[in-house]
């Protein structure tokens, strides 16, 4: 091989390798950075109703949140969550209960290529729950909160480098409350 023949073969190799380097920077700093999004959805309480009771608890579940993602497989969020409300009814006697919760989760992201990630979700959360009950002429209410265990699974397709949609599950293990959602999120 010429002098002339090696010398544009190893600017070639190293032209290849700069654009290999450059594009391999842009795909991993294009996986870190904050994020925000919105989902709606629907929860429901455990338990089951007791004969002479008429009871409903599922209701609409809507939830903020907002994170970072430290790098391919790891991100921390935090979010407000409003369960909406349950309610048991005897006679005239009617009971409802409504509760929320502020809260932060680590997720761990699997990437599964193209625009699809899977993602496992462990926190913990404050929720506050306000309960009132109502019977002829008597009216009571009590509002209490504690410390809430939060785990979950879900999948984002990304429609874009910045936008995606976003399905997941996730229970509230001391409130026994789970929640299947839908939603949207917008990467920074």
């Amino acid at each position: 091989m010429s002098i002339r023949k090696a010398s544009i073969a190893v600017l070639l190799a190293a032209a290849g390798m700069a654009v290999s380097s450059a594009s391999m920077a842009q795909a991993q700093s294009a996986d870190k950075g904050f994020y925000a999004g919105a989902s709606f959805g629907q929860s429901e309480a455990d338990g089951s109703c007791p004969a002479g009771f008429s009871c409903d608890l599922k209701d609409t579940d809507w939830k903020i949140f907002g994170g970072y993602r430290f790098m391919r497989h790891l991100a921390v969020e935090g979010f407000y969550a409003d369960h909406g409300e349950i309610t048991v009814k005897t006679g005239a006697v009617t009971a409802t209960a409504q509760s929320s919760t502020f809260g932060v989760a680590a997720l761990g992201i699997l990437p599964l290529g193209g625009n699809f990630e899977l993602f496992g979700k462990l926190g913990v959360g404050s929720t506050s729950v306000d309960a009132s009950a109502t019977a002829p002429g008597v009216s009571a209410g009590a509002s209490d909160s504690g410390s809430d265990i939060l785990y979950g699974v879900g999948a984002v397709y990304n429609f874009t480098r910045n936008l995606g949609v976003r399905a997941e599950y996730e229970r509230y293990n001391d409130s026994e409350i789970n929640v299947l959602s839908i939603g949207v999120q917008y990467r920074f």
